[in-house]
């Protein structure tokens, strides 16, 4: 039916697969000129704040990067449900939120080693796609997871046929404990962080 392909297309698809490669591409870059131009050290030696310096770098990594996916996810599903608005907002939220989260934690793998993209790639692939979906307690860690019971709680008719082990509530919560997380880890990184 259309509404299992939607949800094939929602949890297979986008969640496991293009939203966090597009947020490892963007969100370990995020410092990347800095860290190539050798210039970090400019932008740590200016009198503010740690926080004021990654919340942009966090938020243009979603804008770039995730919304993008999230709309497009949501576009996909009300095409696939033929117009059903309600399955398209709650895609497109699931994905904004699971975004925020991919983007906390890449920014943060961007900045605390040279091989941010082989740290994704292993997290994305071994982490999320296969612990996570085999291994139940490891659900309970998994972005991914978060995104999908945010959907599925917004709409209670969506992602029905997964086995999902988490609410939305607890998606909401989940996600937000890695945003916050990580962007502190990424604010006392950047406060650590050796200037030449």
């Amino acid at each position: 039916t259309s509404a299992e392909f939607a949800d094939g297309i929602t949890a297979s698809l986008i969640a496991s697969g293009i939203l966090p490669l597009v947020m490892l591409l963007f969100a370990t870059s995020a410092f990347g000129s800095e860290l190539g131009d050798r210039t970090l050290s400019y932008l740590v030696l200016k009198p503010l704040p740690r926080w004021r310096i990654v919340a942009p770098k966090l938020f243009a990594s979603v804008l770039v990067g995730g919304l993008p996916v999230a709309l497009s996810g949501a576009l996909a599903v009300a095409i696939i449900e033929n117009g059903d608005a309600r399955a398209a907002a709650a895609t497109g939220v699931g994905l904004l939120l699971g975004a925020f989260a991919y983007a906390a934690t890449f920014t943060w793998a961007g900045l605390a080693t040279r091989h941010a993209l082989i740290f994704g790639l292993i997290y994305v692939f071994i982490w999320e796609a296969v612990l996570a979906a085999y291994l139940d307690g490891i659900r309970l860690l998994s972005v991914r997871q978060f995104t999908l019971a945010v959907v599925a709680g917004l709409d209670s008719e969506r992602l029905d046929t997964l086995d999902l082990s988490l609410g939305a509530s607890a998606g909401v919560v989940g996600a937000g404990i890695v945003i916050v997380a990580f962007s502190a880890l990424t604010v006392r990184k950047l406060t650590r962080i050796d200037v030449p």
